[in-house]
């Protein structure tokens, strides 16, 4: 979750919904005890609005960069395989992955530091070889 820690989180949530409601990406889900957690089915646009929803001092909007989460590239990434892709490069909004061609013929998508672990790399992977890992 953006602008809050796994700590505060569990600490601080009363797992009433809002945050969830207030997502207009709809990828705020609630898990067991209600905890919302981000499913990115679509991107992070970091608006505000789950933050701004939450009365429970969750979220703290001063905090940057919102998220201490980055892209991570798995084995199954076609792009390794020497299989051309290129999804999650093409829908990054930060241009933070790139494609890095290496000897032998496959290539490695490596995550730059302006990787905001907004998901936009998520969904679009046909391989579901990237996910967001807390860095």
């Amino acid at each position: 979750m953006p602008w809050t820690d796994p700590e505060r989180l569990f600490d601080r949530c009363t797992g009433c919904g809002a945050c969830a409601r207030a997502c207009p990406q709809g990828i705020v889900a609630t898990g067991r005890g209600g905890h919302p957690y981000l499913d990115f089915s679509a991107e992070c646009t970091f608006c505000g609005a789950c933050a701004e929803a939450c009365a429970d001092e969750v979220f703290d909007l001063t905090r940057l960069p919102a998220m201490a989460a980055q892209a991570r590239i798995g084995a199954g990434c076609f792009e390794t395989q020497g299989i051309a892709c290129r999804a999650c490069e093409d829908s990054c909004p930060e241009d933070a992955l790139r494609l890095r061609p290496q000897l032998g013929g496959t290539a490695r998508i490596e995550v730059l530091d302006t990787c905001t672990g907004c998901g936009a790399c998520v969904p679009v992977c046909p391989a579901n070889a990237v996910e967001i890992a807390h860095v």
